[in-house]
This record gives C-alpha cells, structure tokens and sequence, in this order.
C-alpha cells in the first residue's frame, strides 16, 4: 500500500500529513500564518516519525514514502514557493513522484466529504488587497469556474449571480466576500480552511492513474504576478 507524504501551504495554514489509501496516519497544522519556512520542516520530521516511516530509499514500500503531493496553488506565492521547494527536494532525494493538487478543488473537496454537502462549493482563498481566488464547484467537484484571480466586484457580483441555488463559500476569503455580497441565500463558512488531509483523496486517485508531474520543471500556478510586499505579510 503507498505511502503519500502531503503538504499543503497554499494559504496561512501550514499543514503536513503523511497518509495511506485507508486515509491520515499522522498530521501536523499551524493555522498562525507566516511560519511555513520555519515549521515546513518540523512537521514533516514529526509527522513522519509518528508513522513509523524511513525519510530514506527503503526495498520494503511500506517502510518509505510512494510519492510527495502537494497544493499547487493558486494562493499566497510565498507560502506556495516554501511547500513545493520542500516536496521538490525530497522527491530528488529519495527518487520518488511529486503529484500536485489544485488547492481550491482541494478544499471544496473536502468541505464536501465532511459536511456531506452536495450543493455548489465556491471555495475561496485571500489573495490580498480587494481580490481573491476563487473556483466553484459542484457536488462531484467538477469545476464550473476554475481557477481564477477576482476583484470583488460588480463582475464577480455577476459570476454569482449567474448561479441560481444557493452557494457554500469555504476558505479564508469566505469572509471577505460574505462582506461584499450580504447575500442571505448563500452560506459562508470561513473557518473551513485549507488542509493537508484534503488533498488524499486526489492524491489516491492520480497514484493510481501515474498523473505525476515533473520534478524538475512544475511550478505552482500563482495566477497573479509577485508582489514583493506580499513577502512581507505571508
């Protein structure tokens, strides 16, 4: 049975888990903000001690990890560059995959499972000044609206809009728009945030079908361009 090693940063939460197809076997999170380069880490060393796996080339899979997932993005581009240096450097050094993960498919996914909700999810993650990224999803977490960078807005009003049933926002930037829309049809759910676990799921799911990405050439998808100031708040 594979061994996944998944870390999520994409956000302010910082969250590693090492996990196998019957789910999590040990997790670490940090929800502060601004510490993914100090905790990155620790939480793996910790997480994987807790497991009982070898951070090494082992002949025997169920001592050592199968393959790295990680969150790749969009989201905070500092706190994406420190999660995928880390899953990069380990799946050198141990030869192994790297799987990458949307993360907004990520949280929606996992809203889903756990609220056992079958309605669309609009998960939501802060991207700084009146914008966010945002992508909405139906019950199976197929993709409506994918993927995208939004001024909150009349245009993302419209987006919306467009959506006659109601809409779950998941995500640190639920709040913010729950600001902006004051709309009382929809449901904002802003202390469901991004997590490691979330990931497992389509983590099983592309292991299986060997959807890996290349070690050497992934980079996450930031959508927005780099604004130094950002490197100062994430």
């Amino acid at each position: 049975m594979p061994n996944f090693l998944l870390i999520e940063t994409a956000a302010a939460v910082c969250s590693v888990a090492i996990a196998n197809e019957n789910g999590i076997i040990s997790i670490r999170e940090n929800g502060e903000g601004q510490q993914h380069a100090t905790l990155i880490t620790v939480f793996i060393d910790e997480a994987l001690k807790e497991s009982k796996l070898n951070f090494r080339q082992t002949k025997n899979e169920h001592e050592g990890l199968s393959a790295v997932v990680v969150s790749a993005g969009p989201g905070s581009y500092t706190g994406l560059r420190i999660g995928v240096s880390a899953a990069k450097g380990i799946c050198f050094g141990l030869q192994i995959p790297l799987i990458a993960i949307d993360s907004l498919q990520s949280i929606a996914g996992g809203f889903s499972d756990e609220k056992k909700y079958t309605g669309n999810i609009c998960s939501v993650i802060d991207a700084r000044r009146d914008e966010v990224y945002f992508g909405i999803w139906n019950k199976k977490t197929d993709a409506l609206i994918n993927s995208r960078s939004a001024i909150l807005n009349d245009e993302f009003l419209s987006i919306i809009n467009s959506i006659e049933a109601p809409i779950s926002f998941v995500g640190n930037g639920a709040e913010k728009v729950k600001i902006f829309l004051s709309n009382v049809k929809h449901q904002y759910h802003s202390q469901f945030k991004s997590s490691a676990k979330y990931l497992l799921p389509s983590a099983i799911k592309k292991f299986r079908e060997k959807d890996f990405v290349d070690v050497a050439y992934f980079e996450p998808n930031y959508i927005k361009p780099f604004y130094f100031a950002e490197s100062k708040k994430v």
